[in-house]
Order: structure tokens, then C-alpha cells, then sequence
């Protein structure tokens, strides 16, 4: 049995050392910042959906050392928001609604109904060399902070500072890459993660009937599968361009009230200018 574990640990050691990540560190190495489009349904408790479009800007910061492990930092935040009417401002905020007299819910007129205002995450894993360096296979797992700025959270949440309303992000993941060529990679993203409401919002208003609430009492609590497809050009040694779209499918965990909006889908490409080092 012994001498089978050292075989294994052998073997393993030998893959590891025999793999060369030269020829993806030139893609991976890099930091960037990226403009993003998106357009997300929304959806309510009676199936009605609505539309929203929105630009976010995107900073990343990734390095894969040699040994093979893999580290992405990411910075996303919000630049633009647009919805449709959904409601009482006091409810449903976005870009028309409209309160009466002292209605407090003018203060969350602001924000809309995507919560995912900004958001902070930090991926690291392992990457498999295959096929002659050409093909990578990285296992990795997530963490991080999103906001949950959706007007309805900040309503039920009793208007309390906006630092409080977020989620603990966490999850599992896959991509895979493919070189083509010496100054061209594509890449394909598959990650599952749980976004755990923090806000403390599940009280009150949203327990309360129309027109003072929202009929049914939620959580904001949420499991997330994003899909991402991606190219990476080396212009240069030294300068990149990245073009990626990508998919989110939102699967709550909680019942949607019949007037609350809460994500569902969302569909948005990436354009990003970057540097390798």
C-alpha cells in the first residue's frame, strides 16, 4: 500500500513539473479594464418580466505562476441603469416611478430593481496543462461581496446605511482554454455560485399587504449559474484585447412576492484593454 502511494504521489509530481504554463502565463498574466452591456429580465411573484439595460466597468487582475496555480481578482460596479416604470417608487424606485406626499420610498428613488449594483470576487485555482500546452483545464473556487441595492431591500431594510444590504458570494467553477496560435486564446467559463442575502431585509413591509408592502415575506438569497465565452488577443507582447459574452440564470431560494421584482436572466458581452506582465 505504501509503495502504491508513492507511485501515485509520484506520478503526480511528474505531471505537475512536466507541465508547461509558459505559453498561457503570456495570456493570463495580464490586468485590465473592461466596459460592460447587459440586459436583464426581471420578473415578479404574478410571471410578470420586465426589461433593464445597464453598463458596468470592470477591473481585473489576473496571474497564473508556473507552478500552475490560478488567481483572478475582479471589480465590477454599475455605471448606468435604465427600467421600466414597475411600480410606487416606495416599492419599485427605477427610473419613472412616482411617490405621494411624504412617502418615504422617494429615498430609494435611485436604485431599481437589480440588486447586483457592484460586486468584488476572488477566484483561485489549478490549471491542467493538456494536449501539448495547447488546452487548460482550471478547477477553481469563488468568494467574494455583492451589493443588494435593489430598491425593495432598501425599503424593507428600513433605509439603513447602504454598506449593510449585500451578499456573501461563494462558489465552483470550471474553465477551460485553447491557444490558437502564439497571440490568440479562447476560453470557456462555467460557474455555480450562492449569493447569501445579508441585509436582514425579511421583516416588516414585505410581510405587510399592498399598497403599504409586499404581500409575502422573501429572502433575497439566490443560487447563480453563469455562463461565459471568451477570446483574448495579444496586439503586442505587452498589450491585450479581450471580447467575452456571458449568461446569468438566477434560481431564488425564497417565495417572490406577487409586486417585488427580483433578477432572472441576463445576457451581456464585455469589451476589455488590458496589459500582460
Amino acid at each position: 500500500m505504501k509503495k502504491l502511494c508513492l507511485t501515485v504521489l509520484g506520478l503526480f509530481t511528474t505531471l505537475v513539473y512536466a507541465t508547461d504554463n509558459s505559453n498561457f502565463q503570456q495570456f493570463e498574466n495580464q490586468y485590465n479594464l473592461g466596459y460592460e452591456f447587459s440586459q436583464m429580465t426581471l420578473i415578479n411573484g404574478a410571471q410578470q418580466v420586465a426589461p433593464v439595460n445597464q453598463q458596468a466597468l470592470n477591473l481585473e487582475v489576473e496571474h497564473l505562476f508556473a507552478m500552475g496555480i490560478w488567481l483572478d481578482a475582479n471589480l465590477n460596479m454599475v455605471t448606468s441603469y435604465s427600467q421600466p416604470v414597475l411600480g410606487p417608487s416606495y416599492l419599485n424606485g427605477g427610473s419613472g416611478g412616482q411617490g405621494t406626499g411624504n412617502n418615504p420610498g422617494d429615498q430609494a428613488y435611485a436604485f431599481g430593481q437589480n440588486p447586483f449594483m457592484y460586486s468584488a470576487t476572488m477566484k483561485g485555482g489549478y490549471a491542467f496543462s493538456l494536449a501539448n500546452n495547447k488546452l487548460q483545464v482550471t478547477p477553481y473556487v469563488m468568494f467574494g461581496r455583492n451589493a443588494n441595492w435593489s430598491s425593495s431591500t432598501i425599503v424593507a431594510n428600513g433605509y439603513k446605511p447602504s454598506g449593510t444590504d449585500y451578499f456573501l458570494t461563494g462558489g465552483l467553477g470550471t474553465r477551460v482554454a485553447y491557444l490558437v496560435g502564439d497571440s490568440f486564446m479562447l476560453y470557456a467559463d462555467e460557474l455555480v455560485s450562492y449569493n447569501w442575502d445579508n441585509s436582514g431585509a425579511i421583516k416588516d413591509i414585505q410581510t405587510q399587504q399592498p399598497p403599504v408592502g409586499y404581500g409575502k415575506s422573501y429572502a433575497a438569497t439566490n443560487y447563480q449559474m453563469t455562463t461565459t465565452l471568451g477570446a483574448k488577443y495579444n496586439v503586442t507582447p505587452d498589450f491585450q484585447v479581450g471580447l467575452s459574452g456571458f449568461w446569468n440564470n438566477y434560481q431564488h431560494q425564497s417565495n417572490i412576492s406577487g409586486i417585488a421584482y427580483i433578477p432572472q436572466n441576463t445576457f451581456g458581452e464585455t469589451i476589455t484593454l488590458g496589459l500582460t506582465y
